[in-house]
């Protein structure tokens, strides 16, 4: 049975089975005569879990290939209408054809036919077109297939096995269904693709918008939900591995019989099926199955034996093996070179729906890149799950109603909580609160001092050389290992100075990375300037006025005069090496933030911090963790690829988000310089060299800040520790430090 065990799982890389329920229900299935499908499906020992399942899979294939209305738009491209299934009765085959006999003297078979579905439910229904991926049915999304007919006008595209058209074909066929059914109508579609069908889609809206602009017409898409979409099929090994699949089909007996075995092609490709599509949960379902299947007698062990058989003839039955080579040899390289380049200029409003473990394409990253790329484009990343999303975890029909494009949307909606404009400070309750339990913990142990510069470089204890100025403010600070000083600022500078200073965070603050205080919810939703928040800010930074570091928000910050803090090391300083304490890691070739802040002549005012580097001690560096034995730095490894990059210009590997192993000290005491002001009024953004400049004055300002702060804290009489901790719970307030003097030699 070992051998049953490890091969039975390949079967199940057939949709379908990685789902609670199957697409047929029984008053469906029951139609299946009506539509005179010839279905051979087997009924003997269908009380197995597994026979069952593979009958159900055969079932299923054969009634997505069918329907009681469809039209034509090549010999082997169908577009088939999935009605209601409370409708279904309507829909069968005698009433279509009492809909076709119809006789019109100014409209075609096909406008009558749309005509007639229009009015089935009274012109109340969007167009919903769901394009399918390489499989040409759609098995995937079948679960989700009856809501979607409640809610839509549903159509879906099915390509036939024997079809061999090329990308421009597929396009031109889709394309010309929607003038059809909605430009001739002036009705809305909405365009839903999966895998390749997500490839395809933002290909039939670059034609719908060509060809609509140019004759004069509405464009009938309003909007565009792309699943797990083949956009980023030239990130994988898969135009390299599915010929090398294909070509398997030349090695099978031509003789093969009913006896025969299974033939390689559909056993390796089982395994490459297996390996990639189902996710960990679905891989639990199948197990689950396995172990419900029992066998005690010859005969029943024949039957699991069949089944297995039946199992891995589902792959080259319903996706042959030519199939797969023309489709990933004439589909995705071509789809791809023809619509990556051209995304940025598609303004159709787009809602990408990501598996983040999705084992066959980069999907997570992927819609990284389309958010940043299309001009309107929304992400939902759904935790814990792979290449087959569509499952009863997640409700489409759901997604695209609340999606801004939604035709039957409110005309009013209410208004999206914006994170610039919106944001104001927590009650002074709220405040008390969070300064008590949590950064009053901090300052207790390392009594942090403060210290401000004013314009001719004299500094001062306390923050009174702080210029609040009537536009921008930007703060410019080193960061420090771990950034735990954070909070120190924000809370020092309401307290004394009542400046409201907004931190531009890391992504994985705000939860849209698995990592280090990402966010646990099962979906997030995203656009280009962070977290979509219907109702307000969540968490600590958010609520203290942090935004997503993006050049958007920064942008935004400065341009409606309001404070910002930033940390141009980023990742690389807070998470420095061992022999690495105080220095700058500023990237020397950005000049953005000095561009966009004389833009708005903004002041700069650089921060620079000690302490932090002195009260833990570093064991493993960062990139040193990687190679940790055991598995841990594969694990490390891993988790790092997924964390989001800060910067917007560089993908997710440029970018090591690890902690180096760390082991805690004492807490050193902490200082800050708020540096020399910087007013850019004078600057002219546009100037690279004036730019470079100021960027250069203001770093120079930062570590001349440091340097002093490492030498005049060797005279601070209560740099140590524990004495000092003991001074001020005896006298009851913070313990004095080097005279002023030390910062100013």
């Amino acid at each position: 049975m070992r051998f049953f065990s490890g091969i039975v799982p390949l079967l199940f890389a057939s949709p379908p089975s990685l789902r609670t329920n199957s697409y047929l229900s029984a008053p469906l299935a029951a139609t299946v005569e009506n539509l005179n499908v010839d279905v051979a499906v087997e009924s003997e020992n269908v009380e197995y879990p597994t026979r069952k399942l593979i009958n159900d899979v055969k079932l299923t294939y054969r009634e997505l290939a069918t329907g009681c209305i469809s039209r034509d738009y090549s010999p082997t491209i169908q577009m088939i209408y999935t009605s209601p299934p409370d409708e279904r009765t309507y829909f069968r085959e005698n009433e279509v054809e009492s809909i076709l006999a119809e006789k019109h003297e100014t409209k075609s078979e096909k406008e009558i036919v749309y005509e007639k579905i229009k009015d089935s439910h009274k012109a109340e229904k969007p167009i919903l077109v769901y394009l399918p991926g390489l499989d040409g049915v759609g098995i995937s999304g079948t679960t989700q297939f009856d809501e979607l007919s409640d809610n839509f006008e549903f159509w879906r595209m099915v390509v036939d096995k024997k079809d061999r058209s090329s990308f421009t074909e597929l396009t031109t066929a889709v394309s010309n269904f929607i003038y059809d059914i909605a430009v001739k109508t002036g009705r809305d579609v909405i365009l839903a693709g999966e895998s390749f069908g997500g490839l395809l889609a933002p290909s039939v809206a670059m034609r719908v918008k060509a060809t609509t602009t140019r004759n004069g017409d509405e464009n009938p898409i309003k909007g565009m939900v792309l699943i797990n979409p083949a956009t980023s099929f030239g990130q994988t090994q898969w135009s390299t591995f599915g010929p090398l699949l294909a070509s398997l089909r030349h090695i099978e007996q031509e003789d093969r019989n009913e006896s025969s075995l299974p033939t390689p092609y559909s056993v390796i490709g089982g395994i490459a099926l297996s390996a990639t599509i189902p996710d960990s949960n679905q891989f639990q379902r199948i197990l689950s199955l396995i172990t419900d299947t029992k066998v005690s007698t010859t005969d029943e062990l024949s039957d699991v034996l069949a089944t297995m058989k039946d199992g891995f003839g589902i792959l080259a039955e319903n996706l042959p093996a030519a199939v797969v080579d023309h489709r990933i040899a004439q589909w995705l390289p071509v789809g791809c070179d023809v619509v990556n380049p051209r995304l940025d200029k598609l303004d159709t409003p787009t809602l990408v729906i990501a598996g983040e473990d999705d084992n066959m394409l980069p999907t997570k990253e992927e819609g990284e890149r389309l958010i940043q790329t299309m001009p309107d484009c929304t992400g939902i990343f759904v935790k814990n799950t792979g290449h087959f999303i569509l499952d009863e975890r997640f409700n489409l029909t759901e997604a695209i109603i609340d999606a801004p494009f939604y035709p039957k949307r409110e005309s009013v909606p209410t208004k999206k909580y914006d994170p610039i404009l919106d944001w104001d400070l927590p009650s002074d309750e709220v405040i008390k609160n969070i300064n008590e339990n949590q950064v009053k913990v901090l300052t207790d142990l390392v009594s942090p001092k403060f210290f401000s510069t004013n314009k001719k470089g004299k500094r001062s204890l306390g923050l009174g050389q702080i210029p609040k100025p009537e536009g921008p403010l930007l703060f410019i600070a080193n960061h420090q290992l771990f950034g735990l000083d954070l909070g120190m600022i924000i809370s020092q500078l309401l307290e004394e100075r009542d400046i409201k200073a907004r931190g531009l965070a890391h992504p994985v603050i705000f939860g849209t990375a698995d990592g280090f205080g990402g966010n646990n919810a099962a979906v997030s939703k995203r656009n280009k300037d962070g977290p979509i928040k219907e109702d307000g800010p969540n968490g600590i930074f958010e609520q203290f006025g942090a935004v997503m570091v993006t050049p958007r928000n920064y942008y935004r910050l400065m341009q409606t005069g309001q404070t910002g803090l930033l940390f141009p090391g980023g990742v690389r300083e807070v998470f420095h090496g061992k022999d690495e304490a105080y220095e700058l890691f500023w990237p020397e070739d950005k000049l953005d933030f000095v561009r966009t802040a004389s833009r708005f002549n903004a002041t700069i005012v650089p921060i620079s911090a000690v302490g932090a580097a002195d009260s833990l001690n570093i064991l493993v560096d960062s990139p040193d963790v990687l190679d940790l034995p055991f598995g841990i730095g594969e694990r490390a490894a891993n988790q790092t690829k997924n964390v989001m990059s800060a910067r917007f210009d560089q993908d997710n590997t440029a970018e090591l988000f690890q902690p180096p192993v760390i082991f805690p000290k004492i807490p050193a005491r902490h200082y800050f310089v708020f540096g020399k002001p910087f007013d850019t009024e004078n600057i002219d953004h546009r100037n690279a060299e004036e730019c470079t400049k100021l960027y250069a004055g203001v770093k120079g300002e930062l570590r001349r800040g440091l340097d002093d702060l490492l030498v005049a804290r060797e005279n601070d009489p209560y740099k140590d520790t524990p004495m000092r901790i003991a001074v001020e719970k005896v006298s009851g307030k913070p313990a004095p430090t080097f005279d002023v003097s030390e910062l100013n030699r």
